[in-house]
């Protein structure tokens, strides 16, 4: 990979056969797992977000007009998307999603993933890392957020559509134009990024020609809607008034009182099992704007950094795991490529100047007595972004993290000089003890909930009299298969030396029968079914022993049964059941 500091030497080499064969593998391995991931569609998926729109994509199949979404920013190409997968998959649910969900949405980002890894000449490595990332880690839930990765994958300042200045032009015209009619919340967010990016990420190209792209980029948004607005008035005479109100500012006013989440670091949901993926967003999204890290990395990697983080108004909205874990593949792409970038041009042992086509010298290092002052401003640049644009409750929250963000990184890069790896070092320490400490505080949630004795405390309590009223006294006792806790909580000894009852266990099948027929094991106490069927020990059982007491624990879907042996005599036998909090007869 070429030096990220100066766009016009970036990435010139040829792409070379490995990496050609590393991006084909991907296209295979992204195939296979879109296919093996997708199970078969039940009723329950017609009844849930994807059955919505499956559902549209039916009835705009069949003629319907397809109007916005504009909560989720689905807008009238999305549906006719939709409509034609559905005619491919001939009204299959699963192969609709299949296609529309696991194919065009993770399996084509990984493939977008590889291919910004070949504009990129990145190491074959890190295309294989960043795909595999975007399969298995930050997937996008479907096709909408994988037009994020080909945003910047056809934006990115590198490479022959760069060279070519009418080209460039048009794919800035004509892309916001494009993904409005697909997507207007991503139209609206990706122009914004890509605006942000040439007014202050982008080196090496005058302002003029930066403050021209943006007005392109406006200008093709603007033609998105204007010429919807023109369909929809032409070919369905839908007034312009109706428009409004149906495709554009109208939808909003069903969505007055939406809310926006508090981004609560240390009690953030944790269902899937995938909560590292929502502590660690907040620090991974803000590493490429520390001002050390964003000195250092390409234009490249700053726009898909960019993009990325405009995209946090997805995931402050709904903090939850499927939104944060779709807006995350290009975060994840800029993470990567700012540290492979950092590894290659060793940026963690020397600090060097905004790179402008100029032989600026290197700046002196900062004097030790003032470095822990310019940790502290870093440590309160990286909190008061974290506390502020993640903690309101309002999509200001989303705008002021992205204007800290930017602020920090240009500032910075502008101002510090020899200070950027004492500010930065302070960032860095605040952004990473946030994911830390929120899991420590975390696991130890867990600890207090998880109540791993619940179901042994329980039958000790409720089946503990019985077992001393059908033992007679004795300490000994085979617990079965599960809760071996038993042994302990009711201090009772295991005559036997068998404990796990697996799949093989017939082979003790010789010595423990005659300890079942001579009563050598005076009380047995299942607990639960065997996982494996052993015939011939439930069979010694029934025939030894006798089930003086069956206690059922409806709370904890638990029944005991407690086997005295036939040498003891007559017992009286007994069916209980927990019920308010009373031990009371089943019948």
């Amino acid at each position: 990979m070429a030096s990220p500091g100066d766009s016009r030497t970036d990435h010139t080499e040829p792409v070379g056969i490995i990496r050609w064969a590393t991006f084909a593998g991907v296209c295979v391995m992204a195939l296979v797992w879109a296919a093996y991931s997708v199970g078969a569609q039940n009723g329950s998926f017609l009844t849930q977000d994807f059955g919505a729109q499956y559902h549209l994509a039916e009835i705009t199949a069949h003629g319907a007009i397809p109007l916005v979404d504009f909560e989720h920013g689905w807008n009238a190409g999305s549906f006719w998307v939709n409509a034609a997968l559905y005619a491919i998959a001939s009204g299959s649910p699963t192969l609709w999603y299949f296609l529309w969900g696991r194919l065009l949405g993770a399996g084509l980002g990984a493939v977008l993933a590889a291919a910004i890894g070949l504009r990129l000449r990145l190491h074959p490595a890190v295309m294989i890392a960043v795909a595999l990332g975007v399969l298995l880690l930050a997937t996008p839930l479907h096709i909408k957020y994988t037009v994020c990765l080909l945003w910047v994958f056809l934006l990115l300042p590198v490479g022959p559509l760069e060279s070519r200045p009418r080209l460039a032009a048009a794919a800035r015209v004509l892309l916001p134009a494009l993904v409005f009619w697909q997507y207007v919340e991503l139209a609206v967010l990706l122009t914004g990024a890509s605006g942000l990016f040439e007014l202050f990420a982008r080196r090496s190209v005058p302002w003029r020609t930066r403050v021209h792209n943006c007005v392109q980029l406006a200008g093709g948004f603007v033609l998105g809607l204007v010429i919807q607005a023109v369909a929809y008035k032409v070919l369905w005479g839908l007034s312009f008034a109706d428009f409004n109100r149906q495709v554009i500012l109208g939808q909003t006013e069903t969505h007055e009182g939406a809310q926006y989440a508090v981004w609560n670091f240390f009690d953030l949901p944790t269902e899937s099992g995938r909560f590292f993926i929502l502590a660690l967003y907040p620090f991974a999204l803000l590493i490429p704007f520390v001002p050390l890290v964003w000195q250092r990395i390409s234009d490249s990697t700053r726009l898909i950094a960019l993009a990325g983080l405009v995209l946090v108004v997805v995931p402050i909205r709904r903090v939850d795991n499927p939104h944060t874990t779709t807006v995350s593949a290009l975060v994840l792409l800029a993470v990567v490529l700012a540290v492979a970038e950092l590894y290659e041009r060793g940026a963690l042992t020397s600090v060097e100047p905004e790179s402008r086509g100029t032989s600026e010298s290197e700046p002196k290092p900062t004097r030790s007595a003032i470095a822990l002052p310019l940790a502290v401003l870093g440590a309160a640049w990286a909190a008061a972004t974290l506390w502020i644009g993640f903690g309101l409750q309002s999509m200001l929250g989303a705008v002021l993290v992205v204007t800290l963000a930017i602020a920090g990184a240009v500032l910075g890069g502008a101002f510090l000089r020899g200070a950027t790896a004492a500010v930065s070092a302070g960032a860095l320490v605040v952004l990473a003890c946030v994911p830390a400490l929120a899991s420590v505080d975390h696991l130890d949630d867990m600890r207090r909930d998880a109540k791993s004795f619940q179901v042994t405390d329980a039958i000790a309590r409720w089946a503990g009299p019985e077992y001393e009223r059908c033992s007679g006294g004795t300490r000994e006792a085979l617990v079965m298969p599960n809760y071996l806790e038993l042994y302990d909580a009711l201090d009772i000894t295991n005559p036997t030396p068998y404990y796990l009852f697996h799949y093989d266990f017939a082979q003790y099948e010789d010595v423990l029968v005659p300890q079942l027929e001579d009563g050598s094991i005076p009380v047995i106490i299942e607990t639960m079914p065997l996982h494996t069927p052993q015939p011939w020990l439930t069979d010694g059982i029934r025939a030894n022993y006798v089930p003086c007491s069956v206690v059922r624990i409806e709370k904890q879907a638990t029944t005991v049964t407690i086997w005295t042996h036939k040498s003891r005599g007559d017992v009286q036998q007994r069916d209980l059941s927990v019920r308010g909090g009373e031990l009371v007869p089943t019948r």
